[in-house]
């Protein structure tokens, strides 16, 4: 046992050297920790010094600044005073008026005195500002006076006064008379004042201003109308009112066109005072008929299209569909609907439709054809547009805008009514037309006997 105490001392447990490491790293992040502190607190004295150097500089040139600006500012005060007393003294060079010279003095001193001086100068300011301040309240009442003076004149001229306001308008008479006379008004009437170019010498006489007045116009004095009469006025001039041209004569005017003609002819024959048999007046009345219907026939065959009419027959009956081109005004819209109703296009209750792209020339072209056929429109001949169906049962040849068409497509989508169609003014490509043109594809191709013009 005693050998073995010794060798037993010279060992350690584990635990213990790792203690002593610990302790080791503990006292060295100690050392490190007080160095860096050191350095740290150098810096800081450094940084505290730069920012006490930068706010001293910024101090300096604050008080730069504001020294300047002082210094520009009595500049300024000095300029201006030296540009007072320079206007001053070039005023009193020119002799100006000494009393407004002598004010303009006290002012000045009144405004480089003490307050004392200020205090005894008060009162005199105030009484001379009263006293301006009367004199222009005293021209505002005596201008009041007067209108309300010439004002119950003109409105109690006509009428009649009692005994009490008669007596008040006399009595504001007499106070405007003699406040215009204490004034020296010469618009008063008193007396009569020559214009001032007669007061000058021979030498200096302005004759110019002498001649004016002989040339001055003669002006009437305006009466007095009152409200009632103008309001009287205003509603005779709108009962005599006329609209139209002023310059309009009677030959231009135009009168409602009455659907039974023959009454116009009519009196156009049996005018006079001559006894008319009714037998001449028949035949009157069938000779301006023939007169008419060969004028429209000889209007038609002049068309330049007419010399056509057999061939484009002919090809309608061979194809389905025909493209027609011709200049503006040849007669493609007025009379292919024409022919294809005169070769029986329209028997059996089928109709010629023609389409275009404006109201007002579905309209116009619709009463030229009726008139040619010698038929009333909306019979036989009509159109329809928005709005407005200007046909019937009878009609057989009908003129439409391509939206109504378009409308028509939804009631009657195979398009069963009509025997040939016309797609008038195709080459303007509106977007009715553009799907019209898928429309009636679709359909010749299950309706072989329905015609396609496009013109």
């Amino acid at each position: 046992k005693m050998e073995l105490l010794p060798q037993n001392e010279r060992y350690k447990l584990l635990d213990d050297d790792r203690d002593e490491n610990i302790k080791a790293r503990k006292s060295e992040k100690k050392k490190s920790k007080s160095i860096r502190r050191k350095e740290d607190s150098k810096s800081s004295f450094a940084e505290d010094d730069g920012t006490a150097e930068r706010l001293k500089a910024r101090e300096r040139r604050r008080e730069v600044d504001d020294e300047s600006d002082k210094r520009e500012r009595d500049e300024l005060a000095e300029r201006i005073r030296q540009r007072d007393e320079e206007r001053a003294r070039k005023k009193n060079a020119k002799g100006g008026d000494p009393a407004m010279t002598e004010e303009a003095e006290k002012r000045e001193k009144m405004a480089e005195g003490d307050e004392d001086d200020r205090d005894a100068h008060i009162p005199g300011l105030r009484k001379v500002s009263r006293m301006e301040y009367l004199k222009k309240r005293e021209g505002q009442k005596l201008e009041l006076l007067r209108r309300e003076v010439e004002e119950e004149e003109e409105l109690f001229q006509q009428g009649e006064l009692t005994k009490k306001e008669m007596m008040e308008l006399e009595s504001k008479r007499e106070v405007l008379r003699l406040a215009q006379q204490r004034q020296g008004d010469v618009s008063s009437g008193d007396r009569y004042v020559m214009p001032e170019a007669y007061f000058d010498d021979m030498e200096g006489r302005k004759t110019k201003d002498k001649f004016e007045v002989l040339k001055e116009r003669y002006q009437e004095e305006e009466e007095f109308v009152h409200e009632q009469q103008v309001w009287e006025g205003e509603q005779v001039k709108r009962s005599l009112a006329q609209f139209g041209a002023k310059d309009k004569s009677a030959e231009d005017e135009y009168d409602y066109v009455i659907e039974d003609q023959i009454d116009f002819i009519t009196e156009e024959v049996i005018a006079g005072h001559i006894e008319t048999r009714e037998e001449d007046m028949k035949e009157a009345l069938e000779r301006a008929k023939e007169a008419k219907k060969m004028s429209m026939e000889e209007t038609r065959r002049s068309l330049p299209i007419f010399p056509y009419r057999e061939e484009l027959l002919k090809a309608v009956e061979e194809h389905q569909v025909i493209v027609i081109v011709g200049e503006t005004g040849s007669g493609k819209t007025t009379q292919i609907p024409q022919y294809l109703h005169e070769a029986g296009y329209t028997q059996g209750g089928k109709k010629i439709g023609c389409t275009q792209p404006r109201r007002v020339a579905a309209m116009s072209v619709a009463a030229r054809v009726a008139e040619e056929m010698g038929v009333k429109l909306g019979h036989e001949v009509g159109y329809s547009i928005r709005f407005e169906d200007c046909t019937s049962d009878k009609t057989i040849m009908k003129y439409m805008t391509d939206g109504m068409l378009l409308r028509e497509f939804l009631g009657e989508p195979d398009l069963a009514s009509y025997s040939c169609m016309i797609v008038d003014e195709a080459h303007e490509r509106t977007l009715h037309t553009d799907v019209l043109f898928g429309l009636v594809k679709d359909i010749a191709r299950f309706r072989p006997d329905l015609k396609l013009l496009i013109s």
